[in-house]
């Protein structure tokens, strides 16, 4: 299932846990980008330092949005 596809579930429930999830993966990707910039891997890995911060800005929007929609709904 694709991150596009999990943002069209109607159940609050489901929306919640669709939160909770994206925002584990958000924490574990920035904890690997962090890491590898301070051991200056970056660049030397399949991922470039741009592609990789615009996933992390472009899933911490989608996340914001998701929160969002979620106070309007409650």
């Amino acid at each position: 299932m694709g991150i596009h596809s999990m943002t069209q579930v109607i159940d609050p429930a489901g929306r919640q846990l669709e939160a909770a999830a994206l925002e584990a993966v958000l924490r574990d990707m920035t904890a690997s980008f962090s890491r590898d910039y301070v051991s200056g891997q970056m660049g030397t890995r399949h991922n470039t330092y741009q592609h990789r911060s615009r996933v992390l800005r472009q899933l911490g929007a989608q996340l914001a949005a998701m929160r969002a929609e979620a106070l309007e709904t409650a």
